[in-house]
């Protein structure tokens, strides 16, 4: 028995008569006749009793036309879904977002989910260095992540750069007056740094950044994820570097931001995703995503931008 089959009887019993479906099937009389005594003898049961002037259904002919109406819809559902996953409007999209970049993530998965609303998401966390061990692995599809060093295995789409700022406790305001703080004052007080993470630069590039104006901060203690690393500042621990907008999250109103004076360090958040997918294809999800940022970053940064940072490559 073939869907054909259930959908030429479906269409029978809706029309009343054979000459009227064989008319809403574009077909002529004789063949659909022979299709619905093909499909008796198949079944071993009378569906249609044929009277002189009226058709009367069977009790197998109801039960047919009831499963035929509701697998017949099975497959349009079908068919809908698949064009809806193929086309990139429905389906599942698993990305991670690193610690450092975590605050950027509402607004991406709220522009995602207004344009794709029947899009199902997985987001991971982890540091950089994990994320990457999960795209490596098929896990995720993308990463909200710091730009890696290496960038031979992957695609990616750089955002706008974020500067970092020191962050001290709120009981140590008298001790920096000022909004602004010098490489020299910091090195005079305990100092909480980022962990350093494989084929990432941030450790190196504070310090290398100290060592440039010949000081040399006393760290006291290392850790890889942010949102602990400000916990510890806000407890007075001591102070650190962070990126500017991880001061959105918990625990700032223990902290005070102070701009770094005569430093310069910056972190280039980034959606990054495999040139070469392990073992399954990106869903058409990820591909609009990061188009729509494509289209998003040449409006509003600018060429500098496009030159310097934007490294989108063909499909």
């Amino acid at each position: 028995m073939e869907l054909k089959q259930l959908r030429y009887f479906k269409t029978i019993v809706e029309a009343g008569n054979i000459s009227r479906a064989a008319e809403m099937l574009y077909m002529a009389q004789p063949p659909l006749s022979q299709q619905l005594k093909r499909l008796e003898k198949e079944l071993g049961a009378t569906l249609i009793y044929r009277h002189t002037r009226k058709w009367e259904l069977t009790q197998a002919g109801e039960a047919l036309y009831r499963h035929a109406t509701a697998m017949l819809q099975k497959q349009a559902d079908i068919q809908e879904e698949i064009k809806e996953i193929a086309c990139g409007t429905k389906g599942e999209l698993e990305c991670g977002v690193s610690s450092s970049c975590i605050s950027l993530l509402p607004d991406k998965v709220k522009a995602c989910r207004e344009l794709y609303p029947d899009i199902y998401i997985k987001i991971w966390e982890g540091d950089s260095s994990y994320l990457e061990e999960l795209l490596t692995a098929g896990d995720i599809e993308m990463a909200l992540m710091l730009l890696p060093i290496e960038l031979g295995k992957y695609r990616f789409l750089a955002l706008r750069q974020e500067p970092f700022v020191v962050v001290a406790p709120k009981t140590w305001q008298a001790q920096f007056p000022n909004s602004v703080i010098k490489a020299e004052q910091i090195v005079q007080h305990p100092f909480l740094m980022l962990a350093p993470m494989e084929g990432y630069a941030v450790y190196e590039n504070i310090i290398h950044t100290f060592h440039k104006n010949k000081l040399s901060p006393k760290v006291v203690m290392e850790c890889k994820d942010i949102s602990t690393l400000l916990l510890l500042v806000a407890t007075g621990t001591g102070i650190s570097i962070v990126p500017k907008s991880e001061l959105n999250q918990a625990y700032h109103h223990d902290i005070v931001a102070y701009e770094l004076e005569g430093l310069s360090i910056n972190v280039q958040p980034s959606i990054v995703w495999l040139k070469k997918p392990p073992s399954f294809q990106y869903s058409p999800a990820l591909y609009r995503l990061v188009r729509r940022q494509v289209r998003y970053s040449k409006v509003s940064m600018g060429l500098f931008y496009q030159r310097n940072y934007m490294r989108v490559e063909n499909q």
